[in-house]
């Protein structure tokens, strides 16, 4: 998994500015102790960032948001959570991301069409009828090709998902 932790600058109460890492999700409690500022306030601003997610946030992001976005790129299935950054261009962020991956089928090791349709006729039902001789010869390329034009596919580095 990716690090997931961020720079924030804050304004203490003495007017003093003060910047620190923290890895989320971030301890609000932590927060206050380490530099006397709630989390509630508008007294700091993000910095800098290592987070697969970081396109969702902005310099004003509150620590509530953060750690809401943390949990719902946790509560990601691992192999999405693998193929984030090819995925994420499709979504609205990772909440939308995280909504509708409960419906993605997934063909692990298909790295084209080609490789999802051979994994289709080696698993789907609907080919369970076929003999290991009909296997042989089916057209995988036209299959794939069909696959392509009437579904949503992306292909990533650990496989291949259907949106």
């Amino acid at each position: 998994m990716e690090e997931c932790s961020v720079l924030i600058e804050f304004i203490t109460p003495s007017k003093d500015k003060i910047s620190r890492w923290f890895n989320l999700p971030i301890d609000y409690e932590l927060v206050f102790d380490l530099v006397g500022v709630e989390v509630d306030s508008d007294d700091y601003q993000i910095i800098d960032m290592k987070l697969p997610f970081a396109g969702d946030i902005v310099k004003t992001t509150s620590v509530r948001r953060l750690n809401k976005l943390y949990f719902d790129y946790m509560d990601l299935q691992p192999e999405v959570q693998q193929a984030y950054k090819d995925l994420i261009p499709y979504f609205g962020g990772v909440e939308d991301l995280l909504q509708k991956s409960e419906e993605f089928l997934f063909y692990p090791e298909c790295y084209g069409m080609k490789d999802v349709a051979r994994y289709r006729l080696e698993h789907n039902i609907e080919f369970s009828a076929l003999s290991e001789k009909g296997k042989k010869y089916f057209n995988l390329e036209a299959y794939a090709h069909e696959l392509e034009e009437t579904g949503r596919y992306v292909i990533c580095n650990n496989g291949t998902f259907k949106l």
